[in-house]
């Protein structure tokens, strides 16, 4: 083989590695294999390729370039086979020009790609005129870092320790470690040893744990016996334990009980915590229950959930029922409800019927809610009604949990067929206690979709929570879209307390389009707590419109309730602006409680700001005795939280 070639092909192998591994497609990979050796054995040139003459023009283009990065219908290792060639034709005295060239283009893989051979090429011939160029044309750039890796890379498989002297070319000391780190990845493939001893050349503040990383996975993967006799022999220090760690990884993919049987000859403590983790994560896949029986090995804290978490997840996708035996068994804790989720999830979709007689077991509440939580969604996707029966039957005990497994079951059916959901709904959840819950998400899971088949639906419930709430969101939704056919409606419907909240919703909602329609309608409401409400929402909506008018509006109201509520959304609103008005406010609120309460709220938040003020303000107002002495405490209080 050629150099030419030789540099061009390798870096094609480093740029393309990420692409393979994206493909997998082991033919095209052949392929490929066989067009570098047809590239081997026949000395590419530039005229057995492409048209060698004109290849640029005078404007510094590069007519060959341009119609290699503009082909279409090639698959991406069509287009490499196409850059291998494009580069091996080029001259040297033509590198500096064709990296000009694809300088002025959109950035692209194609590109890259063909950037990455060249530099790959021009380094082997010439590597200070490819470290001149980008210096001087790329530094700093977005692709200078990509280029100087393309660059040391190829320059390392010819002279590795000329390239590692070169390096100090490179302006930026982050990525002269970075490229070093390269550079040894790459020599570990083939003289481990020599980037090892490249890298203890090093001095120690220059030496980077992801380069030392590198040496010994390559290291591990060829020579796992070697390798972990060099790591043995480095001083104590983190390098050593990042070494250590690294061969009983990678020893462990080859041969897990060869990588324990080396970490066993360990001393106990961190270093053999750390290089043990990994074997046993390993060693789970193809023997989870030997691995098991290895956990005790470890010390406790982070490195022991995390192996338990790792074995219980393998086990449990061989024999889920014994690793659900072995999870429940560890002592209970952190350890034991990381094992018991892991398997239970791989469980909730493979048998969750014994997945839910385990839930059931369990005696810690706190992780029983979650574990119920977790099956009630995986069962709902794989069958809806068997996790819906499951839920029902759970008891009234679980309390938030069953509700909340109520609802997530509920919402796989409401968003796929609500018209399923609301006759199942209707037939096996009205002795639920939940059900006014259930039904009220159904509402607003369908009104979106078809908001009259809700109304109409709605109206069907028996008189009662479940109905009131689903027509109070059933109208909310039809408000938005049409206020004045919406109060239509809501008029129309039975008389009754759905009826009444319907009403109340379509003038709260109103409010926040047109509050002064919406406070016409008020009177129209039934006196208690649906028109209070409403007239509260109205102020609020009105006053951050129009606040003048608002505050207009409500102290034309007569005194009670309703309109103790408004003064309250206007207090919220002032207290912003202008607590002086706010405390004015406050004062004039009807209910004795409700006026103390947003007294006191107002004055807190004066007395931080203007202390004076506020005591000057609570002198003067018509208060009861008992009243300024709490208020003046309050400002006291104040006073010294501050």
């Amino acid at each position: 083989m050629t150099g030419k070639i030789k540099f061009i092909v390798l870096a094609a192998v480093f740029y393309l590695a990420g692409m393979l591994a994206m493909i997998s497609r082991q033919r095209e990979m052949a392929s490929l294999s066989a067009e570098a050796a047809s590239l081997r054995q026949s000395n590419v040139t530039a005229e057995s390729h492409m048209v060698a003459a004109n290849r640029f023009d005078a404007s510094g283009s590069a007519p060959a370039l341009t119609s290699l990065l503009k082909g279409s219908g090639h698959s991406p290792l069509d287009n490499a086979r196409d850059a291998l060639r494009y580069v091996a034709s080029l001259k040297p005295e033509e590198f500096s020009g064709a990296m000009d060239a694809m300088k002025k283009m959109p950035w692209t893989n194609a590109i890259g790609m063909v950037r990455t051979l060249l530099l790959a090429r021009w380094a082997n011939e010439d590597p200070a005129g490819a470290i001149s160029w980008v210096n001087t044309k790329d530094r700093g750039s977005y692709n200078s870092f990509g280029d100087y890796q393309s660059i040391f890379q190829s320059w390392a498989a010819k002279d590795p320790v000329a390239a590692v002297a070169g390096l100090k070319q490179i302006d930026d000391p982050s990525q002269q470690v970075t490229v070093k780190d390269g550079i040894l990845g790459l020599m570990s493939l083939t003289n481990p040893q020599g980037a090892m001893d490249l890298f203890q050349q090093t001095p120690p503040g220059q030496q980077s744990t992801n380069g030392l990383s590198s040496i010994f996975r390559a290291w591990a993967s060829m020579d796992p016996q070697a390798a972990s006799t060099a790591a043995l022999n480095l001083p104590a220090s983190a390098a050593r334990l990042s070494a250590l760690t690294r061969v009983a990884s990678t020893w462990a993919q080859q041969d897990p009980q060869a990588a324990l049987a080396f970490v066993n000859t360990l001393p106990a403590g961190e270093t053999r915590d750390r290089a043990l983790g990994p074997v046993l994560s390993t060693l789970s896949q193809s023997d989870p229950q030997a691995a098991a029986g290895l956990i005790d090995s470890l010390s406790s804290g982070d490195r022991w959930n995390n192996s338990i978490t790792q074995i219980a997840s393998n086990w449990a996708q061989q024999d889920p029922q014994a690793a659900l035996a072995w999870a429940g068994n560890i002592a209970t804790g952190k350890a034991n409800d990381l094992a018991v989720q892991v398997v239970l999830a791989q469980m909730d979709k493979t048998d969750p019927a014994a997945a839910s007689t385990f839930i059931a077991q369990m005696p810690d509440a706190s992780t029983r809610d979650g574990a119920i939580a977790q099956l009630a969604v995986a069962w709902a996707q794989s069958d809806l009604p068997s996790a819906l029966a499951w839920v029902q039957a759970l008891p009234a005990s679980e309390g938030q949990a069953r509700l909340d497994a109520l609802k997530n079951t509920m919402r796989t059916w409401d968003d796929n067929d609500p018209n399923a959901a609301s006759a199942y709904i209707m037939q096996n959840f009205q002795n639920d206690p939940n059900f006014n819950v259930v039904a009220e998400q159904l509402a607003g899971h369908w009104v979106g979709a078809d908001p009259q088949a809700t109304l109409a639906w709605a109206a069907t419930l028996p008189p009662g929570q479940a109905q009131i709430d689903s027509l109070a969101t059933v109208f909310s939704n039809l408000t938005t879209l049409d206020p004045q056919s919406a109060w239509t409606q809501a008029q129309s419907l039975p008389g009754g307390d759905g009826r009444d909240k319907a009403l109340g919703t379509v003038v709260a909602t109103w409010s926040a389009q047109d509050p002064v329609q919406a406070a016409t309608l008020l009177n129209t409401l039934p006196p208690g707590t649906i028109q209070d409400d409403a007239t509260a929402t109205v102020a609020a909506n009105w006053v951050q419109q129009n606040p003048a008018a608002a505050s207009q509006w409500v102290n034309s109201l007569p005194p009670g309730s309703a309109r103790d509520g408004a003064v309250v959304s206007i207090i919220s609103a002032e207290s912003k602006n202008n607590l002086a008005t706010a405390f004015t406010w406050a004062a004039s609120i009807g209910d004795v409680t409700a006026q103390q309460n947003q007294l006191s709220n107002v004055v807190q938040q004066w007395a931080k700001k203007d202390e004076a003020a506020a005591s000057a303000a609570v002198q003067s107002a018509p208060l009861t005795d008992q009243q300024r002495t709490d208020l003046l405490k309050v400002i006291q209080k104040a006073r010294t939280a501050n």
